[in-house]
């Protein structure tokens, strides 16, 4: 099978594998048809106005400031004097929509909901806006414009104009005061409208207003700035004017309730989507009627936060975001919606024993009428005796708690009833995760069967590929009456699993994670042959078992290096010691001096705290110079060893002019963000143009190698340092210098020296390490188009050798490293809208996740080329070469999908999914490059003859 088929079906298995993990672990069933249920008694409150402050963080509004003052006096003075206050806990991931879903819908909506939101898909679940009598609001189009549907005569929403959305140039606040403009505009009008203050003199009324200056201020200045501060001061001041605007309308009536919180926070670089407490921590302040009032605290909380900011004296209340719905609903006495999986705050009220006791036996309704949903939803599609109900809550048990509080609350138990209501919430609640995560344990075995079979195919062919197979004795192949057993052996069970997912009425997904085990491990199985030859030769591997064992070592560095960065280290060091340990005697000492060099100067990179992300500008400034620098110097060895002609001068002049072009470019974009000011259409246009030349540069060069990868190495500088922010551009220079020097020892080693080979014929590999008579040149007396040829013809290769597995693995281990040389990119949160700034001037999500994305990918295009060149100037089997790359992936893929969890702290659930998306890309898109190098290194717009000439030396 040709090597693009297998890439292209690995891609299609892996895209699989990627989607899986939301299915296996984060799916959000949700149940139709269910009942509404409220407390039958008046609700403490008429209406609430709900304030989102978008990207908030608990500590910069509820902390003390270094000069004693708070950044946010009014709503201090409210959690001293009226309400009350808490944390409120985001769930990952950490955005606008997800984190409005859980505050207004009650649930957590599976991390793809980001993508629906760029999609712009209508919410079509229960929310309070829906229960609601009217609702009014002022909001960015994410969210609430995708809620109205058919209720626009009750529910009244406006969104931010599009100018407010731009990345520099306009000021943060103005977002902000739009909202409260339009809140104060909308009283101005009552005054005249008698309609209008007809719908607002209702009961069960609510007002969301949604603050997403913060949000962008934190993008631009970043949250620690004083800048930021003083926003918060700013919307502090919003909130006490709409306060004041509330009480005069309605006559200090004592009925509206305020509510004051986040969706999400964000990290010290002004990034969010991940679990870490900067990003989950969002405040919660409370105050209006039934809510409760200042009291003395009485809890110790171990964190320490209260005494960070002043407030171990006030009582503290926390809770999670999804309890935020049933909070608001029962304030204002509307159905708890009707999705909901969490209950409602209890130690956040101040009301009687008997309101109490309605309030959560109504929202213990809705919880079990979710439990009886998923459970008879769950119990029509399967099949009746394979069904295993939650047995704590049958259909009995149901109506027993029921009539049990029913009874309490009849006779005035209230007390007796709340105590059951808490009892019979938390068995809901148990009941609701038995139902959500029932059909996980099936789902998680098919995916990872589907990783270990392919894997398995992936050594076969890689065995089959080898000269090793050729030169043993072949096995007689599987009879037509084998294979055809097998197949129909896969064919029916793949039948059979297909009719009871049918009968089941199994979501569509849900087929293709099941399924895709069969046309795998059928493949495997069709390949017994190769296996059984395998067996055969298993006892030569004896040699290799050390060599394997410490590439197996590397490679759970390289995953636990994304939970303890400094492991990370281990393996670079390593390598930097490794050729003085066993090859002084064949490299120059010079070559080894700089590999150990550069091997430290990268390693030194993934020992930058996670989180230091600040702006510096003039870091790129140094890292585009030193660049320019190199580029001159390597143009000068090329003129005195003749390597290319006059015409490629020119494309290397023009692309260095191209280098020196975007340092301009993104220095003079960094000082006017400094100033809040955009960039130019004009360094816009060119920024374009320097990102669309650097893909064409390279094939108007020869394909000698040299040549080609000095372009393709410029070409792609240009627009890394427009994408630039800080240290990133000099991590790129130290990785091009690695990368050369490690191809010269690599071609160095294959010359003079005949690693020992898996296979006994050590003849036959020593022949075919026939080189030039000059071995230290080796780089510079042949071109890719002629080594390729030679690996398509089958000439001049050998067996896989031990050698192998060390260059397959520092290919790995350099992509991994190079997450931490780019900014530290172990994380979703990892963005900063800053590196845009130099293609984009407004908000467009898709675009900036584009350029962020091909910044984080343009060291892999380094790497894979110079992988390529590896395994093209040492004449390793290129198909096999491939397949053990794509094969160590899989097995750090694999081993992200196993550590994968929704249970325990944020931080670390969010630290799991984020670690398996990103290697799980990562792992498709070197499948895209490694093709896509291959382009890069032999095909040619402008065809140069490579000049011949005796004075090369």
């Amino acid at each position: 099978m040709k090597l693009w088929v297998i890439v292209a079906v690995g891609l299609l298995i892996h895209l699989v594998f990627f989607f899986s993990v939301f299915e296996v672990f984060f799916a959000t069933p949700l149940v139709t048809d269910l009942t509404p249920h409220k407390s039958p008694l008046p609700p403490p409150a008429k209406r609430l106005v709900f304030i989102v402050a978008d990207g908030l963080r608990a500590d910069k509004i509820l902390q003390i400031q270094p000069d004693g003052k708070s950044a946010a006096p009014f709503l201090r003075k409210i959690i001293q004097e009226k309400g009350g206050w808490g944390i409120s806990h985001a769930a990952v991931p950490t955005a606008t929509r997800p984190g409005h879903v859980a505050l207004t819908a009650g649930f957590y909506e599976d991390p793809t909901s980001v993508a629906k939101d760029l999609q712009g898909k209508e919410v079509v679940f229960d929310t309070v806006f829906n229960e609601s009598q009217y609702t009014w609001s002022w909001d960015t189009p994410k969210f609430l414009a995708k809620v109205t549907g058919g209720n626009q005569d009750r529910m009244f929403s406006d969104k931010y104009p599009g100018h407010m959305k731009y990345l520099a140039g306009i000021n943060a606040k103005d977002m902000d005061t739009w909202v409260f403009d339009e809140f104060q505009k909308l009283f101005l009008e009552a005054k005249e409208d008698t309609t209008l203050q007809s719908k607002l003199s209702n009961e069960r009324i609510l007002f969301f207003l949604h603050l997403g200056g913060l949000d962008h201020s934190g993008y631009i200045v970043r949250p620690s700035s004083p800048s930021y501060l003083e926003h918060i001061r700013f919307v502090d001041d919003g909130v006490q004017k709409l306060v004041s605007t509330m009480e005069q309308h309605y006559g200090s009536d004592g009925k509206t309730a305020y509510v004051f919180t986040s969706d999400h926070g964000m990290t010290d670089w002004g990034a969010h989507g991940d679990g870490t407490a900067d990003e989950t921590l969002t405040p919660l302040i409370v105050w209006g009627p039934g809510l409760r009032k200042p009291s003395t605290e009485t809890t110790k909380y171990a964190d320490g936060l209260s005494e960070a900011w002043g407030l171990q004296d006030i009582r503290r209340t926390d809770i999670n975001q999804a309890s935020m719905a049933g909070l608001l609903a029962a304030l204002v006495g509307i159905p708890f919606p009707k999705n909901a999986v969490l209950p409602m705050p209890d130690n956040v009220f101040d009301v009687s024993d008997e309101e109490m006791a309605q309030m959560l036996y109504a929202n213990l309704q809705q919880l079990l009428a979710q439990v009886q949903g998923m459970r008879e939803e769950r119990e029509t599609r399967s099949i009746k005796f394979a069904f295993t109900p939650f047995q704590p809550l049958s259909a009995g048990t149901l109506e027993d708690i029921k009539d049990r509080i029913s009874r309490q609350l009849a006779s005035k138990q209230f007390k007796e009833a709340i105590q059951e209501c808490q009892q019979s919430i938390s068995l809901a609640l148990r009941g609701i995760r038995y139902y959500t995560t029932y059909d996980r344990n099936h789902l998680w075995f098919a995916v990872v069967s589907g990783y270990v079979g392919w894997m398995v195919y992936l050594v076969s062919l890689m065995f089959e590929e080898n000269d090793v197979s050729a030169s043993m004795p072949y096995p007689a192949q599987l009879s037509r009456r084998y294979k055809a057993g097998i197949i129909f052996f896969f064919l029916l069970l793949a039948v059979i699993t297909f009719v009871v997912l049918f009968v089941q009425h199994t979501v569509w997904t849900q087929y293709i994670y099941v399924l895709l085990p069969y046309p795998i491990w059928l493949a495997v199985c069709l390949r017994f042959d190769v296996y059984r030859q395998m067996l055969v030769f298993s006892g030569s591997l004896k040699p290799l078992l050390p060599y394997i064992a410490l590439t197996f070592l590397g490679l759970q560095a390289g995953v636990m290096g994304f939970y303890y960065k400094q492991l990370m280290v281990l393996p670079i060091l390593c390598f930097a010691a490794w050729p003085w340990l066993s090859k002084q005697d064949l490299l120059d000492k010079g070559i080894m001096i700089q590999w150990s060099a550069s091997c430290v100067a990268m390693g030194v990179f993934a020992l930058i705290p996670t989180g230091t992300r600040e702006l510096q500008f003039n870091l790129v400034v140094i890292g585009g110079v030193l660049a320019i620098i190199v580029a001159f110097y390597v143009m000068r060895s090329f003129a005195n060893r003749q390597l290319a002609r006059r015409k490629q001068f020119l494309i290397y002049g023009f692309q260095i002019l191209m280098m020196a072009l975007a340092i301009f470019i993104m220095r003079h974009t960094a000082a006017l963000a400094a100033n809040d000011k955009r960039t130019p259409l004009v360094s816009q246009i060119l920024s374009w143009i320097i990102f669309i030349l650097a893909i064409v540069e390279p094939f108007l060069v020869t394909t000698d190698i040299r040549c080609r990868l000095f372009a393709v190495a410029l070409a792609w500088m240009g627009p890394y340092i427009l994408l630039g922010i800080s240290y990133e551009v000099i991590f790129m220079v130290i990785m091009c210098w690695n990368l050369y020097i490690w191809m010269l020892v690599e071609a160095r080693l294959a010359t003079s020296y005949m690693e020992l080979p898996t296979a006994a014929d050590t003849s036959k590999a020593a022949s075919s390490k026939a080189t030039p008579d000059n071995p230290a040149k080796i780089l510079e007396s042949v071109d890719f188009v002629m080594l390729y040829n030679e690996s398509t013809n089958g000439k001049s290769l050998q067996g896989m050798v031990r050698a192998d597995l060390r260059r397959v693995f520092y290919a790995i281990n350099l992509i991994i490293l190079s997450l931490y040389g780019t900014g530290n990119v172990t994380s979703v949160n990892s963005f900063d809208p800053n590196e845009t700034f130099c293609f984009l001037t407004h908000e467009m999500p898709a675009y900036e996740g584009m350029f962020i994305g091909i910044k984080i990918a343009t060291p892999f295009i380094y790497v894979m080329c110079a992988m390529v060149t590896v395994g093209l100037v040492t004449r390793v089997p290129m198909k096999s070469y491939s397949l053990l790359f794509l094969l160590m992936g899989d097995f750090i893929a694999m081993q992200f999908f196993m550590f994968v969890t929704d249970e325990g702290p944020w931080d670390h659930v969010g630290a799991t999914v984020s670690h398996y998306v990103i290697f799980q890309i990562i792992h498709m898109v070197l499948m895209i490059f490694y093709g896509f190098s291959y382009l890069l290194t032999s095909c040619s717009i402008c065809c140069f003859n490579q000049r011949q000439t005796s004075q090369r030396t």
